[in-house]
């Protein structure tokens, strides 16, 4: 199982990098088509953040993509994961908003994360942090 961070979610609607977009479409098409990924809600509300202030799209827009990407399997935040949060904080000293990603990744038997946030092929803990645009 894979888990999504928000960079993937957000590169495949921003034009901006078109390498970037292609594989991030990739992925983002290969997770709604079929199962073997997760994201979080805290996944939707951080791109429903970026897209509304960075990329200035409106909240209809906004809404459009977040059913879109709801298509993918989306776990809800737990208070637990808090805890194991600040534990994997802790320990690897990544962002906390980070190590939530981590926590419900870890949560939910995911073994990967896509991401460009981490440190690419690093394990924590049993997850695996995965850039899928290190070549760009």
């Amino acid at each position: 199982m894979t888990f999504l961070d928000t960079n993937v979610l957000i590169y495949s609607i921003d034009g901006k990098d078109p390498a970037k977009q292609v594989v991030a479409r990739e992925i983002v098409v290969s997770a709604v088509r079929g199962g073997g990924f997760l994201i979080s809600a805290q996944v939707l509300n951080e791109f429903s953040n970026i897209a509304l202030l960075k990329l200035k799209l409106s909240v209809e827009e906004v809404r459009k993509f977040v059913s879109f990407f709801s298509r993918i399997g989306v776990v809800s935040l737990e208070s637990r994961w808090t805890d194991a949060a600040l534990l994997l904080k802790q320990r690897y000293e990544t962002q906390f908003f980070d190590s939530l990603l981590l926590a419900a990744a870890q949560e939910n038997g995911c073994d990967e994360i896509l991401t460009e946030d981490l440190n690419d092929g690093q394990m924590y803990g049993s997850v695996k942090a995965v850039n899928p645009f290190k070549n760009f």
